[in-house]
């Protein structure tokens, strides 16, 4: 270009590679954030699943047997 500094080349590199590189990251967090937010709905899930099996557990191993009745 006619009548443009070599600094000003320079800043418009600097400048489009951090334009490029935030918009990747804008890019990439719409297409991961809703993924995570589902993993998370899903781990939720699996705890609430897992406190349901764990209650049954002890339920079933703190049965005491029935004692004899002494005749």
């Amino acid at each position: 270009m006619l009548g443009v500094s070599s600094e000003t080349h320079i800043l418009l590199g600097v400048f489009s590679i951090l334009v490029a590189v935030f918009g990747t990251g804008i890019a990439l967090a719409g297409l991961i954030l809703p993924d995570l937010r589902s993993v998370k709905r899903d781990i939720a899930d699996l705890r609430e699943r897992m406190a349901r099996l764990e209650g049954l557990f002890e339920g079933f191993t703190r049965r005491e047997s029935k004692t004899d009745v002494a005749s």
